[in-house]
């Protein structure tokens, strides 16, 4: 304290001098000349070598120094402005000279700029928009919000601000924007490319190097129609490496060796349980309004968990605050309509609404399994107002719903309803800031009342999630940012239950109520231009606080509780994550990640198949251990001409894998969990994968080998065996061809191994019921899975209409060419000799497709 106050009043001394008329002649730092070696020397020893070779006084305070720097240049007359901004680089201390004094001080000598980028014609924000500093060789990332702040020492800056499927920009920073919002806009480019893009940090920019993401390049996606004309985000995604979709006709993921709901889908923040319509003909999800997908099926961020397998995270569109849009389309599958324009006040507000139906039964003629009828419909809407620089609020929904007929009327419903209610604010150039409010319900009513029975009774399954969230990022400098936050949910289950509900409830299922804590950290730095670390940590409570009739497991028999006190349960979790990439060169670059994640919530499902929607969520409680995984994963890529090859591989080592035993009922059960088991598995594999462009030809070919297994104590006598999703040899490829600036056509070849099976050996009378009673679980597979999909997209507008932000699109398809007959299941029966009948149900086969596409 002694040094500083010593240290300004000298510093004041000098200025007095300095004012005096009789004051000697001030020399500048720019016109004297020195030459020194600093080579292998600290700033203390060369002040003191300048201070005693050219008799220049200087005042400082030792402390606002960096001792630690060693110097290695050599300065044959140079000016000593030249020397000393070599010295003070990347340092806030300052210096004047008055008479031949040299005063050092410390100084604030960076600069924030902060903003957003944009979509120049509609105003929405970029996710992940690189802005690259040419003379620092550095870059920095805009967040989900568009969002991004930039700190750097005062000077001029070009910089590039890039984004795929945007025009690169080049904006001038210096030291006058500090006090400014900045806002940069992009404008779209042409595409001719027609593939399904994934970003696979394939592309060694700095925008990619930061990135631990696979990003859909939706835009380009989109081009390519599956099942009747329908493009569908869901079935872009199974044509992923690692990603599959285990039966045809699908919706649901199986990433990596794991169940369908080892995977968290987030649409805005919000869970959606169930991402299937029509039994997984099609998803939830609407193409004209999605914007952003990310897929994280390793290197998990900090911020995101709650799910084994993977993370998808999905954004959907703002709307174009400028202008005023009508767009929609028609498949043979469904229609859908939706709008979009300014709100409250043009350029600060803005609005989209979606809504769709299917037009078709599908049933009868696709699935061929039921006589029943089916049809689907699906609303979005998004409101955004920004009202100031610092504060931007959202509100997004979605609701669907499905309803099913059999031919003696009885009915099936399903459907999902999500809302956010967002709050973006900017507290500092340097601390983003969003909250949400968050609500999910998925629910699913079957009716199960008798034909000859007047009462209608409905079963009914569901989840509610009410959640608080909150989300902080801190620019701390060019290079590091640091994320943190909290998040609170309630969750409520109905697992299963009559409706309406009368005095005979024995039959239900217990209901459940389960809180749910999560707090993170996580700290992304890039070293220098090749290292590049994401260290984070995620903290989870988690509290069953169920009511009403309660059982607790003793092997496999059960004990009513009475007390309250007594159904509590508590669990806690620490989840450690770590990504390290590393560039080696221009062409390599390499990735090794760890995370550890627990899963709190189950989902029980007794049917193998893929497309059923009959399912009951229950959370970890006194009888269910909550699931985790340890999972290890590396990425290799190299750059090709005008494409690149990937490896991948990864290890999983899991617990508590929940399996129900042979035989379980879902329905009229209310002691489910006696037949719950929970116990071991593990899931490994490698995945190669190679993208290259030449000349108009874009072709990728994906392959993995993996395994998973689980090991349980009461199924298959407690010996290992294939999980239901192990698919150990997957084959996908796709080719593209542009036919000028407006026809794209596309092939999809995919073929893998049969998922595993269980064959009955047999049947045995049970109350006068014949039970099959069957082989060591999962010892058989299904035949080879093989399809070829064939798409021609056409592009109607004009150039100048493109420019405008107008679409006119026409799809043409052949689904399944060679006619595959792919079973979706096997029925066994015993036939009339005794003997074991097999009866095959395949989806459908060749189908052609057309559909129409429209913005204007």
């Amino acid at each position: 304290m002694k040094d500083r106050i010593l240290y300004r009043l000298l510093f004041f001394c000098w200025l007095v001098i300095a004012m005096c008329p009789k004051a000697m002649g001030q020399n500048s730092p720019a016109e004297l000349r020195i030459s020194i070696d600093t080579h292998n020397k600290q700033i203390l020893q060369i002040l003191a070598e300048i201070h005693k070779t050219y008799d220049i006084s200087m005042s400082y305070d030792e402390q606002v120094f960096n001792k630690k720097i060693i110097y290695s240049r050599s300065f044959d007359k140079s000016s000593l402005e030249e020397v000393l901004n070599y010295l003070l680089k990347d340092s806030n201390v300052g210096f004047t000279m008055i008479n031949r004094a040299l005063i050092f001080y410390e100084e604030d000598k960076t600069f924030t700029v902060k903003g957003r980028v944009v979509d120049s014609l509609s105003g929405e924000n970029l996710i992940g928009a690189t802005l690259l500093i040419a003379e620092k060789g550095k870059s920095s990332l805009s967040n989900k919000y568009g969002f991004y702040s930039l700190t750097l020492p005062r000077g001029e800056y070009s910089c590039y601000v890039s984004y795929l499927g945007y025009k690169t920009r080049l904006v001038s920073l210096n030291a006058e924007l500090e006090n400014n919002y900045l806002v940069i806009k992009l404008a779209p480019v042409d595409f001719n490319l027609s593939e399904v893009v994934v970003n696979v940090d394939s592309s060694f920019t700095a925008q990619h190097m930061g990135s631990f993401t696979d990003k859909v390049n939706w835009t380009q996606a989109r081009r390519n129609a599956f099942y009747k004309g329908e493009a569908d985000i869901m079935k872009v995604l199974q044509m992923q490496n690692g990603i599959n979709g285990l039966t045809e006709g699908g919706s649901n993921l199986f990433v990596r060796g794991s169940g369908k709901d080892q995977n968290l889908i987030l649409l805005d923040e919000a869970v959606v349980y169930n991402p299937s319509h029509l039994f997984g003909l099609t998803s939830v999800f609407n193409s004209d309004i999605l914007k952003n997908t990310q897929l994280y099926k390793d290197a998990i961020p900090a911020n995101l968990g709650g799910r084994l397998s993977s993370i998808m995270d999905m954004s959907t569109r703002d709307g174009d605050a400028n202008a005023f849009h009508v767009f929609g389309g028609s498949s043979l599958l469904i229609a859908r309509v939706g709008a979009e324009g300014p709100f409250i006040k043009k350029g600060k507000g803005a609005f989209i609404a979606t809504a769709r139906g299917s037009i078709l039964n599908a049933f009868n003629t696709d699935y061929r399994l039921f006589n029943v009828k089916g049809k689907y419909s699906d609303y979005n809407v998004k409101f955004n107002y920004t009202f100031d620089e610092k504060n931007r609020v959202y509100l997004s929904g979605y609701y669907g719903q499905d309803k099913v007929i059999s031919p003696n009327r009885n009915t099936n419903r399903w459907g999902n309803w999500t809302s956010t209610l967002r709050w973006n604010h900017v507290h500092s150039d340097r601390l983003f800031m969003n909250l949400s409010a968050i609500f999910s319900d998925y629910h699913n009513k079957l009716d199960v009342s008798k034909p000859e029975s007047s009462d209608n009774q409905i079963w009914l399954t569901r989840i509610r999630d009410f959640s608080l969230k909150s989300d902080f990022t801190y620019f701390m400098g060019l290079d590091r940012t640091l994320d943190f936050g909290l998040q609170g949910t309630l969750h409520r289950f109905n697992p299963g239950e009559i409706s309406p509900i009368n005095s005979n409830t024995e039959d239900n299922i217990f209901r459940a109520q389960a809180y749910d804590y999560t707090g993170y950290v996580s700290f992304n730095w890039k070293v220098d231009s090749a290292f590049r670390i994401v260290a984070g940590i995620r903290a989870n409570a988690f509290f069953n606080a169920s009511f009403g009739r309660y059982y607790l497991l003793d092997g496999s028999s059960y004990k009513p509780l009475s007390n309250d006190a007594d159904k509590k349960k508590s669990y806690y979790g620490l989840e450690p994550r770590l990504s390290l990439q590393y560039k080696m060169g221009n062409d390599y670059a390499f990735r090794l990640a760890y995370n550890r994640s627990y899963q709190y919530l189950q989902l029980l499902q007794n049917d193998e198949l893929a497309f059923s929607s009959l399912e009951a969520w229950v959370p970890a409680g006194l009888n269910i251990k909550p699931q985790y995984v340890d999972a290890i994963s590396f990425r290799i890529n190299r750059l090709l001409y005008h494409g690149n090859i990937g490896l991948e591989g990864y290890w999983k080592k899991m617990g508590n894998q929940v399996e129900l035993i042979d035989h379980a009922q879902l329905i009229l059960n209310p002691f489910i969990e006696t037949q719950l088991r929970q116990g071991k598995g593990h899931a490994y594999g490698l995945e190669l994968s190679v993208n290259q462009r030449i000349g108009e030809f874009t072709g990728s070919i994906f392959y993995s080998w993996s395994r998973s297994f689980r090991k349980i104590n009461g199924i298959n006598k407690g010996k290992e065996y294939a999980a239901n999703f192990d698919i150990p040899h997957v084959l996908k490829s796709n080719l593209s061809y542009d036919l000028g600036r407006s026809v794209h056509l596309n092939a999809f070849y995919t073929i893998h191994t049969g998922r595993p099976l269980t064959y009955p050996i047999g049947f045995m009378e049970y109350e006068g019921i014949y039970v099959p009673v069957y082989s060591s679980r999962n010892s058989h597979r299904m035949p080879t899975f093989s399809r070829f999909d064939l798409n021609c997209s056409v592009d109607l507008e004009t150039v100048r209409q493109r420019e405008r932000g107008r679409r006119h699109t026409l799809n043409f398809g052949l689904y399944n060419v060679f006619d595959q007959r792919n079973p979706l299941y096997y029925s066994f029966s015993e036939d009339s000799n005794g003997n074991l009948a097999i009866q095959k149900t395949s989806f459908s086969g060749r189908v052609p497709s057309i559909s129409y596409t429209m913005r204007f």
